[in-house]
């Protein structure tokens, strides 16, 4: 499902200058922490997510697009509650319990609200 026509001037304009907020800010962390391996990763993690949620955003339709939304907001929660604390050695139960009833509950939400509004 593809959505008809490119976006106007105005929003391509927001994206270009969050790009680059982000290119600049990546590039001042590698430059005060020094490049490794986990901030590599962790870079090209970010990027691919913001390129999902560009292409989300501008490329799909209702109902897929919730849906999609959902899955990118449940990825992104996941990396904080669960994915960070992996990394710096510490428990994950507490933020796993949280990911899991916020995901759940988000895709409750878009299940309900797809039944009930129009299209």
């Amino acid at each position: 499902m593809m959505a008809g026509g490119a976006p106007g001037p105005r929003p391509m304009r927001w994206r270009h200058a969050v790009w680059l907020a982000a290119i600049v800010l990546f590039l001042l962390n590698f430059v005060r922490h020094g490049i490794d391996l986990s901030s590599i990763v962790l870079t090209a993690i970010v990027v691919a997510l913001g390129f999902a949620i560009e292409h989300v955003e501008t490329q799909t339709r209702r109902p897929l697009k919730n849906y999609l939304r959902v899955a990118l907001a449940s990825f992104a929660v996941g990396l904080v509650l669960v994915a960070m604390p992996l990394l710096m050695g510490s428990g994950i139960w507490i933020g796993l319990i949280l990911w899991s009833g916020l995901s759940s509950a988000a895709l409750f939400w878009c299940i309900a609200y797809e039944r009930t509004e129009p299209r």
